[in-house]
């Protein structure tokens, strides 16, 4: 698409399906064998006529939310976690919308579980954003809308990326304000490979885009608020640990015919042990404080640190976490944190892991010498980084 035809305000590519385009993407589902292959998955006792039935029986985004997707995820999270847990929702204003800036672990779950525990309170679900680049089957592209996902383009050349950057602010603000829906947005593209939740001050310029006033009025009209995901356990860690070794000894990482696809897959049905939400509160009093600084690339870095110290305050930390620290650092810092059992489990969790991503070593050409002390120290960076960033929040907290 040329950027001389693109309407800026014209969001039918992008947006969520609307109830009108619920029942013939329904129809494509139940004509694809992908869908019954899912299906059978999570309720593995029901049977194709009643699938189908059940279906054709949903009229609307909201009743297929209700009906299948959500019920669909919990299951999902009763088979492949040992519970979820929630920090501070009773925060949210159920009569607000909110922009729920998150940190990206799972390219999936991270905002599917926000939808699941709001619809649980009662709450409406938010709208997702998720790259395009991850819908790239009928199958998914239905799927994905009909779940509110909205699409972020990627892959955009120079020249056209203001004015996708544009459109996607509007819709933003048009759905926040407009519409009265909340949206879940990751913090930067692409999830944190190495455990380290970083905002990308991109985004926040994108959300000014397009707004007539000043950048502070800009974002408290979007009523941000920042929330993490976290997992004891990472399902996808192998996934990217392969990823951080083809860029440290190849100099890069191309992804493969489907391999989102089969991380997306990995998400869903891998083991995550116990899994927390945890919501921060609005960023008023911050976004004020930027009312003081004059140079404008100073105020989204200003409020893209508060963001993150946000973030890591409120990460919930699992015995994985702080072993990975004590392990990595060879230290007993947080041995009350965990048990002798707990260490010699995620001591053999570790090492079993690091076997796997051996598996890989010939196809992606990587060296033998090295290589299992370079997988071992990936992985326990990523499970580490988030005590690092916490100790880091509390030392900055600590009077001198």
């Amino acid at each position: 698409m040329e950027n001389s035809v693109l309407d800026v305000n014209n969001f039918d590519d992008i947006r969520p399906y609307r109830d009108a385009e619920v029942r013939p993407a329904i129809e494509r589902l139940l004509a694809d064998p992908l869908f019954f292959k899912v299906i059978r998955y999570v309720y593995p006792g029901l049977g194709k006529t009643v699938v189908q039935k059940m279906m054709r029986e949903i009229n609307t985004v909201d009743e297929f939310q209700e009906n299948i997707s959500g019920p669909a995820l919990k299951v999902i999270t009763q088979m492949t976690t040992n519970g979820l847990t929630f920090s501070q929702m009773d925060a949210i204003d159920h009569s607000r919308a909110y922009l729920f800036n998150s940190n990206h672990r799972d390219n999936i779950l991270d905002s599917a579980l926000l939808n699941v525990s709001l619809l649980e309170k009662g709450y409406k679900t938010t709208q997702i954003a998720i790259g395009d680049n991850l819908v790239q089957t009928p199958f998914v592209h239905d799927l994905v809308r009909l779940n509110k996902n909205f699409l972020v383009n990627r892959n955009v050349s120079p020249k056209e990326i203001f004015h996708y950057s544009l459109r996607l602010s509007n819709y933003i603000r048009h759905t926040i304000t407009r519409e009265g829906s909340s949206i879940w947005i990751a913090q930067r593209e692409g999830r944190a490979k190495d455990g380290d939740d970083r905002t990308a001050t991109g985004l926040l310029k994108m959300f000014g885009m397009g707004y007539p006033g000043t950048m502070e009025d800009a974002l408290l009209e979007l009523n941000i608020l920042p929330m993490c995901v976290s997992y004891e356990y990472d399902p996808c860690d192998v996934f990217k640990v392969n990823e951080l070794l083809n860029i440290k000894f190849n100099g890069r990482h191309e992804k493969r015919s489907g391999e989102d696809f089969r991380s997306m897959l990995k998400g869903l049905t891998g083991h995550k042990g116990r899994v927390n939400i945890s919501v921060g509160h609005p960023l008023t009093r911050e976004i004020g404080q930027m009312r003081t600084i004059t140079n404008k690339n100073d105020k989204v870095k200003y409020l893209t640190e508060e963001i993150d110290r946000q973030m890591h305050k409120i990460y919930r930390l699992w015995p994985t976490n702080y072993l990975a620290y004590d392990i990595l650092h060879g230290t007993r810092e947080f041995k009350e944190h965990y048990t002798n059992i707990q260490r010699i489990a995620f001591n053999n969790y570790i090492r079993g892991r690091v076997v796997v991503v051996g598996l890989n070593r010939i196809q992606l050409g990587w060296p033998r010498e090295g290589l299992r002390k370079a997988a071992r120290e990936i992985l326990l960076e990523m499970y580490a980084n988030p005590v690092v960033n916490k100790k880091w929040v509390e030392k900055e907290a600590t009077p001198a």
